[in-house]
């Protein structure tokens, strides 16, 4: 009988798994952002727009080129299913409430995203010189320049 129960509650897990790829293409609400109200920001009086000298094309940064390089992965590597939050997104007005809306939006499902994507690559992490990346805001951020 105790088998059984494991079967029963593996086949429930399975249910409900979803393609990392689907999971993925949920996109969030679009969040209102009229009558916000400028407030002080984490910016550093050091740096502004005007240091920005130019901007370019990332040509690898497609859904074609994503999905000829990682698609199989995306398609097999499965993670449990999460609804993105349907409830009407509040108005963000300062920086603190968009820190908020983020965290609830995007970066519980990126991490869970990525933690998905890179389990079935463990075994090969080591051989693919693979650049470590951190999601995180705030004070966990690492300060550069006192920036």
């Amino acid at each position: 009988m105790r088998a059984l129960g494991f079967i029963q509650n593996s086949v429930a897990a399975m249910a409900n798994n979803q393609a990392l790829l689907s999971y993925l293409m949920v996109a969030p609400p679009a969040l209102p952002i009229q009558n916000t109200n400028k407030t002080p920001n984490t910016t550093n009086p050091n740096y502004s727009w005007g240091d920005i000298n130019n901007v370019g094309q990332w040509a690898g940064f497609t859904y074609a080129h994503i999905m000829q390089r990682y698609g199989t992965l995306l398609q097999q590597a499965q993670i449990e299913s999460e609804p993105m939050p349907n409830s009407p997104p509040q108005p963000i007005n300062t920086e603190p409430m968009f820190a908020l809306r983020f965290n609830t939006y995007i970066q519980s499902r990126l991490r869970r995203a990525l933690r998905a994507g890179f389990q079935p690559l463990a075994p090969q992490l080591a051989n693919l010189h693979l650049t470590p990346i951190t999601v995180d805001i705030g004070d966990a951020a690492t300060i550069i320049d006192n920036y």
